[in-house]
């Protein structure tokens, strides 16, 4: 009961911000801009910022392909040479300059990587600190944060946000998880939201999500710890460990059985599916975030041949509301 009333004080601090707006958004317009609106609603709107994941920090990398990688995929970068990136950590939530340990991250985590491809296109990989997704649909996501708006101090119990976790097994599964706080965004395994197809050049096709993986191996600090790190000790730790040379990451790929779900993205898969490794993700440099990052928009449908969208609602629901948040900040 401790974490799950902690939990509500984060989404009742976002709910204080909402100042009570909890219909932004008429319902004829996409889904996309209704969610943007809401994350407004919810967060402040601040011109030239990410909706949400508004705290971020953004490196310089380089993927080198694990041998036989292409046996799953004849993606382009799963071969030969290795690729550039443009790598964005971030903390959930859509307020600036948010501390790590602040509760409107909800504890939640990202990694958007950039794939610099040799013939000038890009191709995108979008992962969280999560293991799956608290709503299975966007219109779920709308109304979870929709009651979380409705929320604030002064709303009757049970509140809007109460009831919807107690209909959603999911949500409350995803809000009520312990999350730990990484040493630094070099030591956070992330997870994959969705499955894509991957396909190989035989035609064979298999269905699959990411994972990243510290090849130092996971590390995490006390909440004691954490509260009297420096607020921004994710990113810093992670420069600092630069210093000595690139901070690395393993890129999987979990591959489902027949059997498992592959479009909805709160269905976690047993940790007994076999994973093939794609390869090693190196963070190289840190760039100036501020001057880059909002150049750089991140969308899960921006995939290469032999990779392919799955059926989850989500990956369309993302790439929408990432795009809207973009032409506004980029305004």
């Amino acid at each position: 009961m401790r974490l799950f009333r902690s939990v509500l004080v984060g989404i009742a601090f976002s709910a204080l911000l909402a100042a009570g707006a909890t219909g932004a958004g008429a319902e004829d317009e996409p889904l996309g801009v209704r969610l943007v609106n809401q994350m407004n609603a919810l967060y402040g709107a601040h011109p030239g910022v990410r909706a949400n994941h508004a705290t971020g920090a953004v490196f310089e990398g380089m993927f080198t392909p694990a041998e036989g990688a292409d046996a799953l995929s004849s993606a382009v970068f799963l071969k030969g040479a290795p690729t550039p990136l443009a790598i964005r950590f971030s903390n959930s939530g859509g307020v600036p300059d948010a501390p790590d340990i602040d509760p409107s991250t909800g504890g939640v985590r990202g990694m958007a990587i950039k794939f610099r491809l040799k013939d000038g296109s890009e191709a995108d990989i979008v992962c969280i600190s999560a293991n799956g997704f608290p709503v299975a649909t966007g219109e779920d996501f709308l109304a979870l944060l929709q009651a979380a708006g409705a929320s604030g101090p002064d709303a009757p119990k049970p509140t809007p946000v109460e009831k919807f976790l107690s209909t959603h097994p999911a949500a409350l599964a995803f809000v009520t998880t312990p999350r730990p706080v990484a040493v630094s965004y070099g030591t956070q395994p992330f997870f994959g939201v969705n499955a894509f197809k991957f396909t190989n050049a035989q035609g064979t096709s298999k269905f699959g999500r990411y994972r990243l993986v510290p090849e130092s191996g996971p590390a995490f600090v006390s909440d004691e710890e954490a509260a009297k790190r420096a607020p921004n000790a994710l990113a810093d730790n992670l420069r600092a460990s630069l210093e000595k040379g690139p901070v690395k990451f393993r890129l999987l790929v979990q591959v489902a059985a027949a059997d498992d779900p592959t479009a909805d993205a709160t269905k976690v898969w047993p940790d007994s599916r076999p994973t093939v490794e794609l390869g090693e993700i190196a963070v190289i440099k840190a760039l100036d975030t501020k001057k880059v990052e909002n150049d750089l928009l991140f969308l899960p449908t921006n995939v290469t041949s032999g990779i392919d969208p799955s059926d989850d609602p989500i990956i369309n629901t993302r790439t929408e509301a990432y795009a809207e948040s973009f032409g506004r900040r980029t305004k």
